[in-house]
């Protein structure tokens, strides 16, 4: 059951206006947080899902509460989804969600799930496209040009030298909403900021689970990602978006000068032979879906000319979302991965959570 409550409440310490309003919250708030769950702590968290296809699964993440986090206190949540090879620790020393988390102007929990890795290396992968998707396959299925496909024990139908299944097989999506399921009942959550990031195949989640999550989501924030051809449909009420790329990507192309050539569906193929939405393109199926009105315009953040790093805002969109599309001088990686242990990225995930803190659910 849902909680409401009416306050008038300082949004986030770095906002200064109070708003006086209807405060959707889960059922956890008022609970002690789960044994040994405490602030400005990451612990894991084993859940078990009725996966469409697998049956009852566990399944595994990892949960931080902010250090100023307090059970009576509506708390936003971010889904931090990590890239291919990846899992839940390594995510979190790459994004640094939780170091902003745990700043005076963050105040959010993060979700970091684990991506299954059944496969003969035990690369976590999260599931967001298949070999024949709507527009048909999304890579060259003649592997013998590209090299053979790593199957999933979970995809049964996978051949390495005709597939394009690169990912496991496990419902990806359901797996979210029991995490958020799971949140809501144990944590304080404010349910109208509700945000998912993610890199590379976490960002290709973002743009494949933002229209079938659409309902729990306020805003997506990819990095270094781009849809796969066929699975990038639109949310289904509207909903921002800050979108991070670097230009000099060739792992997952940013346009076709980075890339192996055309594909089709106007697409372009990266170096595995795989087809992706070519990055402008897809920015403008959201502007022109989400009715935007205004931009492209400067959008100021801290760190502009750094490393090229430049945003653009688009505005006056369907509902008040804001669309937004950063770019640098960077690869296949989180910008100002530079300094004493790529310290600066935190820089740049401070610039994702000001946009998702300022940009709550539209209320439909």
């Amino acid at each position: 059951m849902r909680k409401y409550i009416h306050v008038t409440f300082l949004l986030l310490a770095t906002v200064t206006r109070t708003l006086s309003s209807e405060i959707r919250i889960s059922e956890g708030c008022g609970l002690d947080p789960p044994h040994p769950m405490k602030p400005g702590h990451s612990h894991n968290l084993d859940i078990q899902v009725n996966d469409p296809l697998m049956g009852e699964v566990w399944r595994s993440l990892r949960v931080h509460l902010p250090a100023a986090y307090d059970k009576s206190v509506p708390t936003p949540l971010v889904f931090d989804v990590h890239g291919w090879t990846m899992d839940p620790i390594s995510m979190e020393h790459a994004s640094k969600f939780v170091d902003v988390a745990d700043l005076p102007e963050g105040g959010f929990i993060v979700a970091t799930p684990k991506g299954m890795d059944d496969n003969h290396e035990g690369w976590g992968s999260f599931n967001c496209s298949s070999t024949n998707g709507p527009l048909g396959p999304v890579c060259d299925t003649n592997r013998t040009k590209w090299g053979e496909v790593s199957c999933y024990d979970s995809c049964g139908s996978c051949d390495p030298w005709n597939s394009c299944d690169w990912t496991s097989c496990y419902d990806d999506l359901v797996f979210t909403r029991e995490i958020f399921k799971t949140l809501s009942e144990m944590l304080c959550l404010d349910l109208d900021s509700v945000h998912q990031s993610g890199i590379s195949n976490g960002a290709q989640f973002s743009y494949f689970m933002v229209n079938p999550l659409s309902d729990i989501l306020a805003s997506i924030a990819p990095v270094a990602g781009s849809p796969m051809i066929g699975f990038g449909d639109l949310p289904s009420v509207p909903i921002s978006l800050i979108d991070f790329h670097g230009y000099n990507d060739d792992v997952i192309p940013y346009d076709l000068d980075h890339s192996e050539g055309s594909g089709p569906h106007d697409s372009i193929i990266a170096y595995d032979g795989y087809y992706y939405d070519i990055k402008e393109n897809n920015l403008r199926k959201w502007t022109t879906g989400m009715n935007c009105q205004s931009g492209p315009e400067v959008y100021p953040t801290s760190m502009d000319g750094v490393d090229d790093f430049n945003c653009s805002i688009w505005s006056d969109c369907d509902g008040g979302v804001e669309i937004v599309h950063c770019y640098g001088n960077h690869g296949h990686s989180y910008p100002f991965e530079w300094g004493e242990n790529g310290g600066q990225t935190i820089e740049g995930t401070k610039i994702l959570w000001n946009f998702m803190k300022n940009h709550r659910k539209v209320k439909v």
